[in-house]
């Protein structure tokens, strides 16, 4: 019975995993210090893993292959994002769907893993406790950590070329 009640809870945990992130991915306000944030953030979640899996030259190349992909990607996404230089600031729109492809290919994987772990729970098998050495998921965090590290790379590149658009003058405006 548990694994029915599990299996019904995937699907809805997936379609508000996918709700939420369509909010996120929207019309966004570019500040460089999350940029950088991000970039460094994926540049050691690459590195990280790199270490983990080293040795295991299957999945170091999976996720070479993985983050190369995705800084491949993140240059199509950052062409097709709408970038605005207003007077109220730098705001930048995602391209959603690549977006949302990328994060859920690594959701759903991470979903996968858990699925597993509670098959072999109830099984009395052990689990694989080398979850990064897998080619798949050595693919996807590479793929994850390329694409953002990418993205944010090029947004800091657009913000650096932008001058601030000057605010109008607003004649009530009393100090």
């Amino acid at each position: 019975m548990t694994t029915l009640v599990l299996l019904l809870l995937v699907p809805l945990a997936v379609w508000r995993i996918y709700s939420r992130l369509k909010v996120i991915l929207g019309r966004t306000k570019s500040e460089l210090w999350r940029h950088y944030a991000t970039l460094a953030v994926m540049a050691v979640m690459l590195l990280a893993v790199a270490v983990q899996i080293f040795g295991n030259w299957i999945a170091m190349a999976a996720l070479l292959a993985g983050a190369l992909v995705g800084a491949f990607l993140g240059k199509i996404s950052m062409k097709r994002s709408r970038l605005e230089n207003r007077p109220d600031g730098f705001f930048y729109t995602q391209d959603r769907k690549l977006g949302l492809l990328i994060i859920m290919l690594f959701i759903s994987r991470l979903i996968y893993r858990l699925f597993e772990a509670y098959l072999h729970m109830h099984n009395g098998v052990p689990l694989d406790p080398d979850f990064l050495g897998n080619p798949i998921s050595a693919w996807l965090f590479g793929l994850l950590g390329g694409f953002y590290a990418m993205y944010a790379w090029l947004l800091v590149q657009w913000r650096k070329t932008q001058k601030p658009v000057p605010r109008p003058v607003d004649i009530f405006d009393i100090k």
